[in-house]
């Protein structure tokens, strides 16, 4: 019944390895993250449970040992959980949204997942194993990377000359391109075996090379930073073969030379359609993305000096952005205004998570390190492990300088941690463990492996496993599956498709508040097209679907300011509808909350300026517009925007003089800052400057 178990546990921790690779595009809105949790979390809810039988059967093999490293990770998640509870919005830390996937509910299935792979590959073979097989699975993401190099809109590829392969992303691309390449590298110079070495080699290779596909520049910056890591870390560890050191000493000056030969050509066609290597080479901290990036890192420090203990919570960094938000932000298109990351692991941890957080993410990096070369000198079959174990976790940090963890990437870090806390971390007052000994070899255990287990204890496990599968993972995929139908039938006709949404709407889900919001934007998309369509009563009981919905989403999230934009787009709706004043109102009254969450966002500011002048209050919209210029006199919007208040409002003159200061500023109106600016002026038959 053990080995029987064990078999079974290892078949499931193989499986996570493939999880990647699924995508489920005709039956899930986020078909790219949604099952790959959903199964990783039920793969997780049925090794549980097969541990959970191990432990039974014989504790003392299979129980949780207290390592350095361990505690680590438990610290952080206990960090996870406490910021949770004491941020700003602690639902949607628990459960995260649909593109997401990754709150304390997810979180808590990785750190399981780390413990129990941890106890159950107990031995080099065990994980030569591993590595093989995930090395497998990962290879054939980054083979179909490869195809979507030659066909770019292979697998519902948006990325344009980039990959996103099976992973939607091509920042997940280029991180898991980094793990597989360091984990081939582990296993070439680990395998006795040559095929198995070719094999090896092969991977590592598309492993390249689906990272550099990618054009993840964070990706590239952390493959440098490992591969020099791991030069100087064997130069370091082989004190004794000064030949081999200085061998490896050349291919670091060899390395030097060849970064440095590309940094100073940089500019040339030949190193910028190197690709990910090109990009990096490219990237500008003065424009594009690069300014956005440090806005955003900005804020981040600015928004935890309000709340440094514990954060704002895991995944409230949207939160923080926005009440923090900066204005410069719009220069760079509406795009750039939204962030629910600050692509910086280090401020995105410090921002949601504070000090603690931060510093227990850290220490597990700090502690892995550090038990890697405490076992160094332990056995020499190790040095391979120390130096490719440390250089990946240096690589993967640097890498997560300029991204964020993903569904992926813990899926691979947790791996990797366990690797490392298996076969080199030392259990407090143990040596550590060795390649082929058994824990209960270690604690020279007496007991007899193999206890009864009685066959109710078995269907009460397997009961509880099926029941937690049901209701966390196989409803969540009912609810999903259920959104996308009834969105297309929306799509196709607001009226006969609004069943489905209230079937949708009905259903059970951890995730409801994605699905009001999914259904209630759609349907305020498609009203805005089809209500002179429709009956006055049908308009009204389609939007007041939405509306329902919305607001049962602010009892919610009470900071989501974009909860108050649907709102007060279905407010302006309805009054379309019925010409009833009351809702423009109250559209103006949910701009105004939003506003006080995200006090200088142009976009809020344009909405409740417009509405303020349908309502008479003049200078107040003035005054919107005004504080708009002021706040970035590069925006073009505003200009033309507070133009056309100030001719709504009667006065043409003002309107004209504020066109002419735009000239002025040498602000450049878009199609249709031209199309508003030319009207005004053709309005009052005066003599303004043509735009």
């Amino acid at each position: 019944m053990q080995q029987s178990l064990e078999r079974l546990a290892k078949f499931f921790i193989y499986a996570t390895f493939f999880a990647p690779l699924l995508v489920v595009s005709d039956y899930f809105i986020f078909p790219f993250i949604v099952p790959k949790i959903l199964l990783f979390r039920a793969l997780v809810t049925l090794l549980l449970g097969c541990y959970a039988l191990l432990l039974f059967i014989d504790w003392d093999e299979y129980r949780p040992r207290l390592t350095s490293l361990s505690l680590a990770v438990l610290i952080f998640f206990i960090s996870f959980a406490l910021s949770t509870f004491l941020g700003v919005d602690a639902y949607h830390s628990f459960w995260d949204n649909h593109e997401r996937m990754l709150g304390l509910f997810t979180i808590a299935h990785f750190v399981i997942y780390y413990f129990i792979v941890t106890a159950v590959f107990k031995n080099w073979t065990d994980w030569k194993w591993a590595l093989r097989m995930f090395l497998f699975a990962g290879s054939v993401v980054m083979f179909i990377g490869c195809l979507q190099k030659i066909n770019p809109e292979l697998l519902l590829n948006q990325s344009g000359d980039r990959v996103a392969s099976t992973l939607g992303n091509p920042i997940y691309v280029g991180g898991y391109g980094l793990f597989l390449f360091f984990a081939s590298l582990l296993l070439f110079f680990r395998e006795k075996d040559t095929l198995w070495r070719l094999a090896a080699g092969a991977g590592g290779i598309l492993a390249v090379l689906g990272l550099l596909f990618s054009g993840t520049r964070g990706s590239v910056l952390g493959l440098m930073a490992g591969v020099l890591a791991a030069i100087i870390g064997y130069i370091f560890i082989l004190k004794s073969k000064s030949r081999l050191r200085s061998g490896i000493g050349v291919v670091l000056g060899a390395v030097f030379v060849l970064m440095a030969a590309a940094y100073l050509n940089r500019g040339t066609v030949f190193v910028q359609n190197i690709p990910g290597v090109g990009r990096l080479l490219g990237s500008s901290w003065t424009g594009g993305t690069g300014t956005t990036r440090l806005i955003a890192w900005k804020i981040a420090v600015d928004s935890w000096k309000e709340r440094p203990i514990f954060g704002w919570g895991p995944n409230n960094f949207f939160y923080a952005f926005n009440q923090y938000y900066n204005p410069r932000s719009l220069e760079f298109g509406y795009g750039e205004t939204w962030f629910d990351n600050a692509h910086n692991i280090i401020l995105n941890t410090l921002t949601v998570q504070g000090v603690v957080g931060l510093i227990s993410y850290l220490a597990i990096f700090a502690v892995a390190v550090g038990a890697l070369w405490r076992s160094k000198d332990r056995r020499e079959k190790n040095i391979h492990l120390v130096v490719i174990g440390s250089a990946f976790l240096l690589a993967h940090i640097v890498q997560n300088i300029t991204v964020f963890e993903n569904p992926t990437s813990y899926l691979y870090f947790m791996f990797w941690l366990a690797l490392v806390n298996r076969l080199s971390t030392e259990i407090f007052g143990s040596p550590a463990i060795g390649n082929n000994v058994t824990m209960k070899q270690y604690n020279n255990a007496s007991k007899e492996s193999n206890q009864p287990i009685s066959l109710s204890i078995i269907s009460l496990v397997g009961l509880a496993g099926c029941l937690l599968i049901f209701i966390f993972n196989i409803q969540p995929a009912r609810a999903n599956i259920k959104t996308l139908a009834a969105m297309r039938a929306l799509s196709a006709s607001p009226a006969a498709g609004l069943p489905a949404a209230n079937v949708a709407l009905a259903f059970s889900s951890p995730h409801i508040d994605d699905i009001r919001a999914d259904i209630a934007r759609l349907l305020t998309d498609v009203m805005a097209r089809e209500y002179q369509n429709l009956d006055k009563n049908q308009s009204n009981e389609i939007l007041g679907v939405a509306f329902a919905a919305l607001e049962e989403n602010v009892r919610l999230h009470p900071r989501d300011i974009r909860t108050y934009m649907s709102l007060t787009q279905i407010s302006q709706l309805q009054f379309s509808v019925s010409s009833d004043a009351r809702y423009i109102v109250a559209a103006h009254n949910y701009i105004e909350t939003a506003l006080a969450y995200s006090p200088r966002r142009q976009q809020l500011v344009f909405m409740l300026a417009s509405m303020k002048a349908q309502l008479g209050k003049k200078d107040e919209a003035i005054s919107l517009m005004q504080q708009a210029i002021n706040d970035d006199p590069k925006i073009a919007e505003s200009y033309w925007r507070l133009a056309f208040i100030y001719n709504f409002t009667g006065d043409h003159t003002k309107a004209l003089a504020t066109l002419a200061l735009a000239k002025e500023r040498g602000v450049a109106f878009d199609a249709q800052g031209q199309q508003v600016a030319a009207q005004i002026m053709a309005s009052g038959g005066g003599s303004g400057t043509k735009q």
